[in-house]
């Protein structure tokens, strides 16, 4: 548990808070079509890492399952 949320502290919510930042400060100045394309950008950048890390977690099961049989 300490390990999954170590990793979800650090490297998603650096993700999150530039694209809050990012998208926030594109608003801020009056550009509402770069802030969208902003968060697309982030959006697909964050669930790859969430896919990423589930393709991660599932492997590695899979080879403690072969390594305990």
């Amino acid at each position: 548990m300490k390990e999954k949320l170590l990793r979800l502290c650090t490297c998603t919510a650096i993700e999150l808070m530039t694209a809050i930042g990012v998208t926030g400060y594109l608003l801020y100045l009056g550009q509402p079509i770069l802030a969208l394309i902003s968060g697309v950008v982030f959006a697909k950048l964050i669930v790859f890492h969430f896919i990423m890390d589930y393709y991660d977690k599932k492997s590695s099961k899979k080879i403690y399952q072969n390594l305990s049989s």
